[in-house]
């Protein structure tokens, strides 16, 4: 949900902006409607709103006088804050069959943590009664622990030494060590198919040792060769994966700086001879990471995916004890459904 969040605070902002150049600032209407009930709990839009409310005041406080933000905020984020409350309101149902409780120091020390010290005065600038905020804030640490009991727990039991090497093996097929590779290539097409020419531009270039675009024999040697058509490429930088085989063989037996034996392959446009010598100008290596610097992250990637299976789950099986059919909900909540409107 945080990711959701994100990018509807961030659709808040700009219409806060917007509402500077409104005055007066429109008006949030609510179409109340009961949308569930679930366990003998029943949720309606206004306690979707309130749980909003405070979630916004949470994030960005600064947004909560604006209509325009507040409207953008609850229309889009209404319906999965009302799946979220549906999974709480199971899970409490849960906590309540297990006995497990929280203490009133326990919520007064979080509700202190949320609203600050002055805790009323937050809540009427919220629109939000102590009362509603106690049971939203009893509600959602009560969550935490149980998520963390039945959720949490079995994950990280999960995620053991051996599979984080697994999945570091999987890394690795996908991640490989490779070598990137500078290169230029001089092709020489001769008259005739004559090689004799072809050694002795090779050597000469062995002879100078220098890169072959600034060799300074190279005009004159064209000047007495009229019937040879020399070109030289441009600097290739390449991957392993990203060079033909047949090139990757001839750089591998090279060392920087260094010129390769000509080799010959037939023009497919005329069938005759083309010599290429490749020059090596760089090669760098780039190892596999190491397991220390991924092991962090992989184990973090488990726990993730193993948080959303245990999750899911655990919540399928709630859904199955206490009756709750999803599918039932678009009797009372069609998909067409707005519950909030600008006047």
């Amino acid at each position: 949900m945080k990711y959701v969040w994100s990018f509807l605070f961030l659709t808040c902002a700009v219409y806060a902006d917007m509402d500077l150049f409104q005055n007066p600032q429109p008006k949030v209407s609510i179409n109340n409607t009961l949308l569930a009930k679930v366990n003998g709990s029943t949720i309606s839009v206004i306690d979707v709103m309130k749980k909003m409310d405070m979630i916004l005041h949470q994030n960005y406080p600064q947004y909560a006088d604006s209509s325009q933000a507040r409207f953008q905020f609850y229309s889009m984020s209404w319906r999965p804050t009302f799946m979220e409350m549906i999974d709480t309101e199971l899970i409490l149902a849960d906590a309540q069959d297990k006995e497990i409780k929280l203490s009133d120091g326990d919520v007064r020390e979080e509700m202190e943590n949320r609203f600050g010290p002055n805790v009323t005065q937050t809540l009427d600038k919220i629109g939000l009664t102590y009362e509603d905020a106690w049971k939203l804030v009893k509600n959602e640490l009560t969550v935490h622990r149980m998520m963390w009991y039945f959720v949490h727990s079995k994950a990280m039991q999960s995620v053991s030494p051996q599979s984080i090497r697994e999945a570091y093996q999987q890394y690795l097929s996908k991640n490989p060590a490779f070598n990137e590779w500078v290169y230029r290539i001089v092709s020489i097409r001769p008259e005739n198919n004559d090689a004799t020419c072809i050694e002795e531009l090779h050597h000469l270039f062995l002879d100078h040792g220098q890169s072959p675009e600034s060799a300074p024999f190279l005009k004159d040697w064209e000047i007495t060769h009229p019937s040879v058509k020399v070109q030289i490429s441009n600097e290739f930088t390449a991957k392993d994966d990203e060079i033909s085989q047949s090139h990757q063989t001839v750089l591998a037996t090279l060392t920087p700086g260094n010129f390769s034996e000509p080799t010959r392959q037939a023009s497919r446009s005329d069938n005759k001879n083309i010599y290429r010598i490749f020059y090596l100008v760089k090669k760098t290596d780039h190892p596999a990471p190491a397991f220390d610097t991924v092991a962090s992250q992989l184990k973090n990637e488990l726990l993730q995916k193993a948080v959303a299976k245990e999750s899911e789950s655990y919540l399928q099986k709630l859904r199955k004890h206490y009756g709750f059919d999803p599918t039932r909900l678009k009797e009372t909540v069609s998909d067409d459904l707005q519950p909030f409107h600008l006047e």
